[in-house]
C-alpha cells in the first residue's frame, strides 16, 4: 500500500512538472494581439478588434514584456483608450489551475488562461481598479 502511494505522489509531480514545461514551451516567443473583449462591471460587452502590439514571454527567464493599445466605444458613447504594458515582470505557471501570476500596476494579476496551442492564446483577467474584465486574444 505505501509503494502505490508513493508511486501516485511520484507520478503526480512528474505529471505537474511535464505539464509546466510543455506551457512554457508554447508559452515563448512573441505574440500579436488580435482581439480584445472587455467586459465592464455592469455585465455589458465591448471588443477592440484593431488593437495594437505584442506581449512577448521569455520562458527561460520566465519574463514577459507586453506593449497592448485598445480603445472601445462605451454605451454612453465615449471613445476609452486603454492600455497593457509590462515591462521585464516576472510570471509564475500555476499548473494546477491554469493560471498565469505576474505583476500589473503594482498589483498581483492572476490571468486564466483559456486556450494555449502553438500558434493561439487567449487569456483573461478582471482589472480591480477598473471593475472589467480584459480578454486578450493573441496569435504567433
Amino acid at each position: 500500500m505505501k509503494n502505490s502511494l508513493f508511486f501516485f505522489i511520484l507520478l503526480f509531480t512528474y505529471i505537474s512538472c511535464s505539464k509546466e514545461q510543455r506551457v512554457n514551451k508554447k508559452l515563448h516567443g512573441k505574440w500579436s494581439v488580435k482581439i480584445i473583449q472587455i467586459e465592464d462591471g455592469e455585465g455589458f460587452m465591448y471588443f477592440d478588434s484593431l488593437p495594437n502590439g505584442t506581449i512577448e514571454f521569455i520562458s527561460n527567464q520566465k519574463n514577459i514584456n507586453a506593449n497592448i493599445i485598445y480603445n472601445y466605444v462605451n454605451l454612453n458613447g465615449y471613445n476609452v483608450i486603454d492600455s497593457f504594458k509590462l515591462i521585464h515582470e516576472n510570471y509564475v505557471f500555476n499548473s494546477k489551475s491554469d493560471r498565469i501570476i505576474f505583476n500589473y500596476n503594482f498589483e498581483l494579476i492572476n490571468a486564466r488562461i483559456i486556450l494555449l496551442t502553438k500558434k493561439s492564446l487567449e487569456f483573461e483577467y478582471y482589472d480591480m481598479t477598473k471593475y472589467k474584465l480584459v480578454r486578450f486574444i493573441l496569435f504567433k
